[in-house]
């Protein structure tokens, strides 16, 4: 039997995977300097001075489809592998060990900015690994100089030269923020239920419909275009005739109104937005059992113009955050509107719709850098 066996591999190997310690990492920052307490590996046995282990590395965040990807250059010191001997917990280890931290920085920024020069094309990644290898080439030869000229920091002159110079590379190369800028377009998708509330005369001829309604928004600043369309049935509550057919009493109709209309942002807070509009309606209507014979033929259209308002009340948690390509929103839409019925002889009046919806938007964003 392989299944006892097997299961006691997996057992072990899950238990070797909890037992390990978590990573403990300390990154680069202008603002603090090293101290003997975040060295917290174990001393090697035998061995004098100080060990040191960092990492240099990069991430890509895509952006907009053609556009230069979000580039995050990082330092930083692996803590739980790094050591100070008793004999050497002082400050000269101190200024040793923060000086290869800051070499390391050094050329972390150097990368960053290579890495934001690339063209954002197919071979971005292809280069962006070249200069991630390169870099770390040149600060192993750097860092091995380094070390040899101070004698492992054993040196005060030598050390204190290098500590003069690495602080003045660093006022030369300075850091490069990364920042995130809202684009002036956004997006959103919409969808939910309704109903059309016939007005005016045509309230005696068509009862209320209801049905699903879907909509797409395109934003421009606080421009907005808005096109959604509403698939709703209801029946006639007295017959009319038009263009030689008599439409009866009882009989049950499909309707559609499409709309696409221009609105503007009058507010946009944390928890709501509210946009007026105007625009176009198309409202069609035909026989709901298409295949009846009686009612072959039988359609209905009317183009008119709308006007309304909508109001979107935000969900959830809506602050920024850097890892997304846009910054985004849920929303509950509470929309209402009103388009008279202009082209028929036969119907007058006119729709107040009422819909409900639940929706998306999104900001896309730009990426640039600032000198810090």
């Amino acid at each position: 039997m392989r299944t006892l066996p097997t299961l006691l591999m997996l057992l072990l190997m899950g238990r070797a995977v909890v037992g390990q310690p978590p990573i403990d990492t300390l990154h680069w920052s202008a603002s603090r300097r090293l101290r003997l307490s975040d060295f917290h590996g174990p001393a090697q046995r035998g061995l004098g001075g100080s060990e040191f282990h960092y990492q240099l590395g990069y991430d890509m965040r895509p952006l907009l489809l053609g556009t230069q990807p979000a580039v995050e250059a990082y330092c930083l010191m692996f803590r739980n592998l790094s050591w100070v001997s008793e004999t050497a917990r002082n400050d000269r280890t101190l200024v040793y060990n923060q000086v290869l931290f800051d070499l390391v920085e050094i050329h972390a920024r150097r990368m960053k900015a290579q890495l934001i020069g690339l063209r954002p094309d197919r071979r971005f990644k292809e280069q962006a690994t070249r200069i991630e290898y390169l870099t770390n080439a040149e600060l192993g030869r750097e860092v091995s100089q380094f070390r040899a000229e101070t004698g492992g920091g054993d040196e005060a002159g030598p050390l204190r030269e290098w500590q003069l110079r690495i602080a003045q590379r660093l006022s030369e190369q300075p850091a490069l923020k990364t920042v995130y800028r809202q684009s002036a377009v956004g997006y959103g998708l919409v969808a939910g239920g309704g109903v059309a509330l016939p007005v005016g005369a045509l309230a005696q001829t068509m009862r209320p419909a209801a049905g699903l309604s879907y909509g797409v928004d395109l934003a421009y600043r606080r421009t907005m275009l808005l096109a959604s369309m509403g698939l709703y049935q209801a029946s006639l509550q007295q017959s009319f005739t038009e263009q030689t057919h008599t439409w009866d009493t009882g009989m049950g109709i499909r309707s559609t109104l499409l709309e696409v209309a221009l609105g503007r942002t009058l507010s946009h807070t944390a928890r709501q937005r509210l946009v007026p509009y105007v625009g176009y309606r198309r409202f069609g209507m035909q026989a709901r059992d298409r295949t009846d014979e009686r009612y072959k033929g039988y359609t209905y259209t009317s183009h008119s113009p709308v006007v309304g308002v909508l109001l979107d009340l935000k969900l959830g948690d809506n602050s920024h955050r850097p890892d997304r390509i846009d910054d985004r929103f849920w929303f509950v839409r509470t929309k209402v509107s009103y388009s008279p019925l202009l082209t028929s002889e036969a119907l007058s009046g006119g729709f107040l719709n009422l819909q409900v919806s639940l929706g998306g938007f999104g900001q896309l964003r730009r990426v640039c850098y600032e000198p810090r």
